[in-house]
């Protein structure tokens, strides 16, 4: 088995997930949570990215800056998938 065959296996039992956060300037981090594990997303732009993670449960929780509220939000990512989650709206407080 060829090295690229080796790195292919291995994507495709990893995933990814990423996000667009509306207004961009509300947001103060973005936290990828699973279990106890947390770890804070790449922020591109007003996307936040999350690259090669263990497929599963996970939490995305969204600390923003006053007025708006800080939001969480759940889902679950399976092997080979980068999952989309689409725009999430701030809510002011």
């Amino acid at each position: 088995m060829g090295i690229s065959s080796i790195h292919a296996v291995r994507l495709m039992q990893t995933a990814s997930f990423h996000v667009r956060v509306f207004p961009a300037t509300a947001v103060d981090r973005v936290w990828a949570i699973q279990g106890h594990d947390s770890v804070e997303m790449t922020n591109v732009q007003g996307e936040y990215y999350l690259r090669s993670i263990n497929p599963g449960y996970w939490q995305v929780s969204i600390e923003a800056n006053a007025p708006y509220r800080d939001s969480r939000y759940e889902m679950t990512v399976r092997p080979g998938i980068d999952k989309d989650l689409g725009e999430i709206r701030l809510q002011p407080d």
